[in-house]
This record gives C-alpha cells, structure tokens and sequence, in this order.
C-alpha cells in the first residue's frame, strides 16, 4: 500500500506533466508484462499491471484529438519543482560530506541517511532538511573543515522557508481544482508511484543483469528542475488538456 494521501497523490500529479508521464509508463509497463513470469516472484501482479494500463488509459482521454495541447504545470507546480531540484542537490552534497568525514563509524554516518533517494512530496523533502541541519549543527567541528559551515547549514535552513511557502502555495491551487481536474491529477499520481515502484522491483529483480535493468528506468519523466514556463492559455487547466 502506498504511504501517499489523496492530496500527496494530486501534489504528484500537478507537478508532473502528462506528456511526459503516460510515454514513459507505458515504456514501463511493456517491460514489465515481457518480463512477468520473472516479476510475479516480487509482487508484481497481474492486477497491479491491469491498473496501470486502466490509468493510463484513463489519462490519454482528454490528449486525444488535434486541439488538444499539452498541460504544463501551473505556476506554483513550477516554481516547487525548481525548489525540489534546488532541495536535493543540497542534501545530496550534505550526505556526501557525512560520508568523506564519517565513513568509518558506520552509526553515526546512517543517522545521515546515505544512499537514500528524497520523497518527491514537499513534505518528506522538509523531513529530510530539518533533519540533516539539524545533525549538521550537531557535529559542526567535524563537518566545517568539509564545507558543512554554518553558512552552509543556514542555506538549508532557508530552502526549508522557501519550501514551506512553496507547499502552502501549492495546496492552495489543489484546493481550487474543480473535481474532474482533482481526480485528475490523483490519477496522474497514482500512475507515478505505481509506475516508480514497478521500475524500483524491475532493477531489483535483474541486478546481475544490467542489459535487462536498464529497461526499468525514469528516462522522460525524472525530475531535472526546468520545467516550462510558457504562458498558459485562458482555457488550459492544471490537471492537463483544454478545459470543455
């Protein structure tokens, strides 16, 4: 079961844009059914398969047919996916400071969390900062000499600000999100995670063999922090194609 609420599933789904999401879980979802009889042995099932074919199904509706656009993500999406990216590109250099100081006392470097991908919701990311400043602060004198100054805690510090007023803006959009649009982007969500977990058990599955690996992978839809930022058309909605 996933951890994720409702409102984390349509957080998700408004700050992944569709024309980018249904090819690759398609891709993914084509992997996987020619390797099944291989997947069946790590919980990946018939109905798990069937309910990602069912929403992306679902999501191809409103794409369908010349006039429709692309969706691009509303400002307040943009603007948490470029602070996401900023968050991450902070705890990975954090985590790898911990590891060149602490790389031989295995206890104390875990409370860093190496090794360990950031949640994609705004919430998680928080967790994670809060956290690593705070261990930061903790052990200053170790850190310092590595680039884990005061100023570079304060840094964290203020991405935890900015992303606390980035959530508070985005779940103000989610909340003005007339129904369809909202059940829209859950189910862009929901495609996401079950889609990521389908690609985390294929690698597990073929970790001897890279050539099969590689077919389970985030090509396409992998955050990288630009995200368009082309005007939107009056008629364009978040949840993705032209309002009817």
């Amino acid at each position: 079961m996933s951890p994720f609420s409702r409102d984390e599933f349509i957080e998700l789904g408004i700050t992944v844009p569709t024309e980018r999401l249904i090819p690759w879980a398609t891709r993914q979802l084509d992997a996987a059914r020619q390797r099944q009889a291989r997947l069946q042995a790590r919980g990946v099932s018939a109905a798990t398969l069937s309910a990602i074919h069912d929403l992306i199904g679902t999501l191809e509706k409103p794409l369908q047919g010349p006039s429709d656009a692309p969706d691009l993500p509303p400002e307040s999406a943009a603007l948490a996916m470029l602070l996401w990216e900023e968050a991450t590109t902070f705890l990975r250099e954090a985590r790898l400071i911990a590891k060149a100081e602490f790389s031989t006392r295995p206890d104390l470097l875990a409370k860093f969390r190496p090794g360990v991908q950031t949640g994609l919701t705004l919430a998680n990311l928080m967790k994670e900062l809060e956290s690593m400043t705070t261990l930061f602060r903790e052990h200053s004198s170790e850190l310092a000499a590595l680039g884990g100054t005061e100023a570079f805690v304060v840094r964290g510090d203020h991405l935890i600000k900015r992303l606390k007023e980035a959530k508070g803006n985005l779940d103000a959009a989610s909340r003005v999100l007339p129904p369809a649009e909202a059940q829209r982007c859950h189910d862009k969500g929901l495609l996401y995670d079950l889609t990521r977990r389908l690609v985390r058990v294929g690698q597990l599955e073929y970790r001897d063999d890279p050539e099969q690996a590689a077919a389970f992978n985030v090509a396409g839809v992998a955050r990288k922090g630009g995200v368009s930022r082309a005007p939107r058309r009056k008629e364009e909605r978040v949840g993705g194609g032209k309002a009817v």
